[in-house]
């Protein structure tokens, strides 16, 4: 009798548990952070190792065939255990060591994450820490998938995250939003704006199809305003720049302060009720290994620190 040894490599398991949760090549490359080549490459050898057809055309994407299912819920079966295998066998030593890969919101980078990843590697130079900046629409399924050992997401009162199943969120700090202007502008005397004050403005934004773009309409749409916006753009300081030299009015997080360096703007409080956020650290793992969990402790810490607020 010919016994026949199946041997899958991890990578190519990634590939196709990436397409059956995200529903596309294109979708996969960008979690993995790989070209959609090289996701397709990676499917075609599964593919030969596995001796079936895992994958069929599905109008414009692709989609799993009943064998490529099972694969793929094998590979996620497959994938979490090796997760745990890691997180007990860092647990047996106790040692905090490996990399910790965090993704964050911007205003997180810019105020506190850089700060906790420097003090965790002065308590801990074994440890490996890695920074993708992300919104939560990217980095919440990247740490679903295991692309992510932290998120670091915000949650606005008015526009609420949605939380993903079996997912643990540590509270690191509250925000609120601020209506940035001009510095010349007369109303920038004031401590406060009311929505109507800004109503026929010009808006610089983040980009069309984001969830902070999407925030930014939500937000002064409650308050009976249809913002015109004009800039689209990707960053908290070239936002600033627009705001102090073209005399766009933006609406944002107060802690983008901390890049408003060398911009002459003003930030005022949105009439009650300001919209707030709560920045949070979330885990897929209610038990993480000791390196996650030390850099747990030290976005706990570097959140606090009076310098961080803003």
């Amino acid at each position: 009798m010919r016994i026949v040894a199946y041997v899958f490599r991890i990578e190519r398991l990634q590939a196709l548990h990436a397409v059956d949760r995200h529903g596309s090549l294109a979708a996969a490359a960008e979690v993995l952070h790989l070209t959609p080549s090289a996701v397709s490459q990676q499917l075609s050898k599964l593919e030969r190792d596995a001796g079936v057809r895992l994958l069929v055309p599905h109008g414009r994407t692709v989609k799993l065939t009943p064998a490529g299912k099972v694969l793929a819920e094998s590979a996620e079966a497959a994938l979490d255990e090796l997760a745990r295998a890691r997180t007990r066998i860092d647990a047996l030593s106790g040692s905090i060591t490996g990399p910790v890969r965090v993704g964050t919101v911007p205003t997180g980078v810019y105020v506190f994450v850089t700060e906790a990843l420097t003090a965790l590697v002065a308590d801990h130079p074994a440890v490996e820490p890695a920074v993708v900046e992300a919104e939560p629409e990217k980095s919440l399924p990247m740490l679903v998938n295991g692309q992510l050992d932290i998120a670091v997401v915000e949650s606005w009162d008015n526009m609420p995250v949605t939380r993903p199943p079996h997912t643990t969120w540590r509270a690191l700090r509250d925000d609120t939003a601020r209506v940035m202007l001009p510095a010349g502008d007369p109303r920038a005397a004031a401590d406060v704006i009311g929505a109507s004050d800004v109503a026929r403005d010009s808006w610089v934004s983040w980009t069309a199809g984001s969830r902070a773009h999407a925030w930014l309409q939500h937000t002064l749409r409650e308050r009976g305003v249809e913002p015109d916006v004009r800039h689209y753009v990707t960053g908290y300081a070239t936002q600033f720049s627009l705001v102090a030299r073209l005399g766009a009015t933006a609406l944002m997080p107060a802690m983008s302060l901390a890049v408003a360096g060398g911009y002459d703007v003003r930030a005022l409080r949105l009439e009650d009720p300001a919209p707030h956020r709560t920045l949070y650290a979330v885990t897929a793992d209610p038990h993480p290994r000791p390196a996650v969990g030390a850099c747990l402790d030290a976005l706990a810490d570097a959140a606090h620190l009076d310098h961080a607020n803003p």
